[in-house]
């Protein structure tokens, strides 16, 4: 608990949401008695109001950025701070900005969150806060909220909710409301705890909470080179907001995935197939007349899928190509018929993959294989 917590103390801010909008927690009851005397007697006439929850736009920050391959799934963890002044609801989505690389899939969990938030009605005793009874809806036992204190926001832990009793007439007589108790306890370092008058009354008390969105990165569209995606949550109240209709928010697209181009390994060798030598990286003889075969093995590092790649060799000095002699992965290639040499890796390369690959794509785990044989001059 106390590690998740930390995270979101520390996370950047990235959406400054708009203060509450109200002043008294959504939920509560305005009760309101009058009280009519006269000789022989009296009579008291009551009116109840109920207060509305009026939406706001959350506080939203990222922790990140996150790392990942094509093809991989990368999760950026969003902090959500209600701003409201009661329970609410946000239906959340993800956009992305994509740069060098194709469109990733994105997940968001969960879509739609709840949180509850209410306002201090009265000053706060020793690590507990008031408000109005009925506003305490959403805040429970467990839930972490933010309070700011002397300008700065910390994030505490509710201990315990005792749920108060709105204020009501009986005959003719009222009973003032007696206030819902939020017992809180440090949640996060460096927050101070809560004593007498340090939290006045009308100051927001907001729900924070945590969702995430799984990015499964796109292939990069250079060929060895990275990109990145930056993901835009937006979403949108289920409260109405002072115009009547929810109210909609962003956090402006501060979550990015930086996708690599991917790591590889290259490994050349050489056998002297007229001497039936065997493949070696050095110390293979030769004479005049010899034909050699060259064999080229690329692999992506463990655990990374390379894309974009392209193999390129020369034909080697004092030496002759071997018409129809390329391979890739046991297949044959085609000469090259409009370069200088015949050679398919001569003169910009040849775009290669592992055998389960698409073009230009090395599956982690396999290696793509190339052959071509050369005679001595």
């Amino acid at each position: 608990m106390f590690k998740r917590l930390a995270l979101m103390a520390t996370a950047g801010a990235c959406l400054l949401g708009n203060p509450a909008l109200a002043a008294t927690g959504g939920g509560a009851t305005i009760h309101n008695a009058a009280t009519l005397t006269f000789s022989g007697g009296e009579m008291t006439a009551t009116v109840d109001v109920a207060v509305l929850t009026v939406g706001a736009a959350p506080v939203i920050s990222v922790s990140g950025p996150s790392n990942a391959n094509a093809g991989d799934t990368a999760t950026l963890t969003y902090t959500i701070t209600s701003t409201s002044n009661g329970v609410d609801s946000y239906t959340l989505n993800a956009s992305s900005t994509d740069s060098n690389v194709a469109a990733p899939t994105l997940a968001v969990t969960p879509p739609v969150i709840s949180l509850g938030a209410s306002i201090t009605s009265r000053a706060s005793t020793a690590d507990t806060l008031y408000i109005a009874a009925g506003s305490e809806t959403g805040l429970d036992a467990g839930d972490v909220v933010r309070i700011n204190i002397g300008g700065t926001d910390y994030l505490y832990e509710i201990t315990s909710v005792t749920p108060g009793t709105p204020a009501f007439t009986v005959g003719n007589t009222t009973t003032p409301e007696q206030p819902t108790l939020i017992v809180l306890s440090n949640a996060s370092s460096g927050a101070p705890a809560i004593g007498a008058g340090d939290v006045p009354a009308g100051v927001q008390i907001g729900e924070v909470a945590t969702f995430t969105v799984n990015v499964t990165a796109g292939a990069p569209t250079v060929p060895g080179s990275g990109g990145s995606h930056t993901v835009e949550i937006t979403g949108e109240t289920t409260a109405p907001g002072p115009g009547g209709t929810p109210e909609d928010f962003t956090d402006g697209g501060s979550g990015v995935v930086i996708v690599f181009s991917g790591e590889a390994v290259l490994t050349k060798e050489v056998r002297n197939v007229t001497t039936g030598s065997a493949f070696a990286t050095s110390g293979v003889t030769a004479r005049s007349g010899d034909i050699l075969e060259y064999r080229l093995t690329a692999s992506p590092l463990p655990g990374e899928t390379v894309t974009g790649a392209v193999l390129e060799d020369s034909l080697p000095e004092h030496t002759t190509y071997v018409a129809d002699s390329t391979q890739l992965n046991g297949n044959p290639v085609a000469d090259d018929t409009v370069g200088a040499t015949l050679l398919p890796l001569d003169e910009g390369g040849l775009q290669i993959n592992t055998p389960t690959g698409a073009a230009g794509e090395l599956v982690d785990g396999e290696s793509a294989v190339i052959l071509f044989r050369v005679s001595v001059n």
